[in-house]
């Protein structure tokens, strides 16, 4: 269960702190006035639980029981303090754990700080409290999961809630003895419903159908008032392994970098939600299709440089043997039909071959595939229409599509590693939002031809993974769609 990872110790990763300083070091005894830092230093510690962190790491308890009247007990006291500040500085302003152990596909490269140097500059600011309050981060977002972690930590203290019964499907108007459950269940999240619900009974009505629907909305179900499998399922996910799920994400968010460019894209993949921003307010917002659990999206910053409008699509090769090659086999029209192109490359010449003269047959997915594939422009382009290009060891970019449907589902995970986007005219109206004299987007499509366009500036790109999200109506809690969150914590065992 998710809970145990937070009562398992984890050496810290000592080539993260990149010091370049002697370690700090302060006498908290030295003078009246360093009575109060020093009270204010104990309460930054005991406020890690605000973040996910467990206090007793950082010395807490050890320093709580040391009696300061007591000279050998302040000798301790300062070396016990100053080590739980330097590493609790550390775990705030850049995180806990080393990112290659627990989350080996998260590409965004850290901050470089100086724990001590920090703590220094704290010191000699005159407003000690509020530099420290100041390291971890101070986005809206990170302070939105801290009151939510202080609420589900409240509800585990109340005893969290029951399990429901295996249930059958339930629509308003049914009368069914487990929906007093249900109502109990949805009363502990929902303060509204409690008001209106303060004595359960088995008819499922109205009312608590909207709530059925406020809770499907927060887990990333289809919001049809109709409590399924899936429902049920998302109902029963204990209080402890919400509150884990919520401090891993804290300590996702503090190995972000502190300053995000002033205009960027930022993508969440268990969100399957695409982000424009611009001065940190939201510019446009998109539903997008992510890679599949066996050909998952990764984690990182690039830099969009260009993009392609009307592009071709270079197969590549894997994807040609497992995707496409059986499709021909299966419809030897498939590549005639679907504007697909077959080239033999010999000393990096392209010749191009005809489908209908090829023995597809000879080939299979565990076989080397010979030749290139080449999708032309146009409609049925498995690109869409317009492509976006960023430098990463993945080959990934974000791209249209021809099968809008997919963005309507609540599922997205469908692709081959690269972003499908909804609205790739809005993205590209955002991306060339500072480049000068270029067009109208539409005007381009619409010409049908293959061209490509580099940004004049390029446009910073986060894809991200949070299982845990804001929007307008509070938290999400989204599907661990490539059970990132599960490796987490079997990796901090």
């Amino acid at each position: 269960m998710f809970y145990c990872l937070f009562s398992a110790q984890f050496t810290l990763a000592q080539d993260n702190l990149s010091s370049t300083t002697t370690p700090f070091f302060h006498d908290w005894f030295a003078s009246e006035s360093d009575e109060v830092l020093r009270e204010t230093a104990l309460s930054f510690i005991a406020q890690a639980a605000d973040h996910g962190l467990d206090p007793h790491d950082y010395h807490y308890e050890q320093l709580s029981a040391l009696d300061p009247q007591h000279l050998p007990s302040q000798q301790r006291f300062n070396t016990l303090l100053n080590q739980g500040l330097r590493e609790l500085v550390h775990d705030l302003r850049i995180g806990r754990w080393s990112i290659d152990i627990v989350d080996p596909d998260w590409h965004i490269e850290q901050d470089i700080i100086d724990p001590d140097a920090l703590l220094r500059d704290a010191l000699v600011s005159g407003n000690f409290n509020e530099q420290l309050n100041n390291i971890a981060p101070t986005h809206d977002t990170y302070r939105q999961l801290q009151l939510a972690l202080q609420r589900y930590q409240h509800y585990a203290k109340q005893g969290g809630w029951d399990n429901i019964p295996p249930t059958p499907t339930l629509h308003v108007g049914d009368v069914h003895p487990h929906i007093a459950y249900i109502q109990q269940r949805l009363a502990i999240e929902d303060p509204f419903f409690a008001l209106t619900h303060a004595i359960p009974s088995t008819h499922y009505d109205p009312l608590m159908a909207q709530a059925i629907r406020r809770f499907q909305h927060r887990h990333q179900l289809t919001i049809d008032g109709v409590i399924g499998a899936k429902t049920i399922r998302a109902l029963n996910i204990s209080v402890d392994d919400k509150i884990a799920q919520l401090r891993i994400n804290l300590e996702r968010y503090r190995w972000l970098p502190r300053q995000l460019d002033d205009r960027f894209i930022w993508i969440n993949l268990p969100q399957y939600r695409l982000q424009a921003f611009e001065e940190e307010r939201e510019s446009l917002s998109m539903n997008v299709v992510i890679g599949k659990p066996n050909r998952q999206t990764p984690s990182f910053y690039a830099e969009m440089a260009r993009m392609v409008f009307n592009p071709y699509w270079y197969v590549p090769n894997k994807l040609a043997r497992l995707d496409l090659v059986p499709k021909q086999q299966h419809d030897p029209n498939y590549f005639l039909l679907n504007a697909i192109r077959v080239f033999e490359v010999n000393n990096g010449e392209k010749s191009e071959l005809d489908p209908m003269f090829i023995d597809w047959e000879d080939y299979s997915a565990h076989r080397p595939f010979p030749y290139l594939l080449r999708q032309d422009p146009g409609r049925r382009n498995a690109l869409g229409q317009i492509k976006f290009l960023f430098d990463n060891p993945w080959q990934i970019y974000l791209h249209d599509s021809p099968s809008k449907s997919l963005f309507n589902d609540p599922n997205r995970a469908y692709s081959s590693g690269c972003i499908r986007v909804a609205d790739p005219v809005q993205l590209a109206n955002f991306s060339l939002e500072e480049h000068p004299a270029y067009g109208s987007v539409t005007e381009r499509i619409d010409s049908e031809e293959n061209q490509g366009l580099v940004l004049q500036k390029k446009l910073a790109i986060f894809v991200v993974y949070f299982t845990v999200s804001v929007d307008d109506n509070g938290i999400l809690f989204l599907p661990d769609v490539y059970h990132r969150d599960q490796r987490m914590v079997k990796n901090l065992y």
